[in-house]
């Protein structure tokens, strides 16, 4: 059995919006992304992606086109899907 790792909002080593530009080939198996995904999470293809954190208020989503995740109920965390760069959903 291997180690798992989990990256929170961007994986170790990868540039914001182009991931993992020195090629340090690190890919962690779950990415936590805060407040919304950021570019480079396009990149991820690890098992989990969640969404955490409930930070952007309304008026701010609606004035910036931002649109966020339907969190349930009270929940400040919501698994989202994984779609990588060339739009093809993982089977």
């Amino acid at each position: 059995v291997g180690n798992s790792y989990l990256s929170v909002d961007v994986p170790s080593g990868w540039h914001v919006d182009k991931g993992d530009i020195h090629e340090t080939n690190f890919m962690p198996d779950i990415l936590v992304s805060l407040t919304a995904p950021k570019l480079c999470s396009q990149f991820f293809n690890g098992t989990r992606h969640y969404v955490g954190g409930r930070f952007v208020p309304p008026f701010i989503s609606e004035k910036y086109g931002i649109q966020m995740p339907p969190y349930p109920g009270t929940s400040q965390v919501m698994q989202v899907d994984i779609v990588p760069p060339n739009g093809q959903t993982k089977e």
